[in-house]
């Protein structure tokens, strides 16, 4: 089987993330490091599921990645205020945040838009 794009997105940025955080000041590690890895970790794993189900079930877990990547993004914008991640670091971080977020708002509104049409 062969993995969406998303999912792919999502696992490189959990790898990504467990390579960055190791790097954080020690006062960050158990509290901002963790939660960041926590939600990449979430999110990966509700990307996986929505790859299993169909229709309503896959629009929650699609929706549920949403909302862990909402969350991902505020936390790594404080990582970088709180000089956790470096600039270069943040930008890579960023960049795939962003193509993800793209990417499962195609897939809620492919969802949703199939769910009116009663094709689901």
């Amino acid at each position: 089987m062969k993995d969406s794009k998303v999912y792919s997105d999502s696992y490189q940025l959990t790898i990504l993330t467990f390579h960055r955080t190791k790097s954080f000041p020690r006062h960050l590690r158990p509290t901002l490091g963790r939660s960041l890895e926590e939600k990449v970790l979430e999110l990966s794993y509700v990307i996986r599921k929505s790859s299993v189900y169909t229709g309503r079930v896959r629009l929650k877990y699609l929706k549920l990645g949403s909302s862990a990547l909402d969350e991902i993004k505020i936390l790594g914008q404080m990582a970088t205020d709180l000089k956790g991640f470096t600039t270069s670091s943040y930008h890579e971080f960023s960049k795939l945040t962003a193509e993800i977020g793209r990417e499962l708002g195609g897939f809620i509104k492919y969802e949703s838009r199939k769910g009116k049409d009663g094709s689901s």
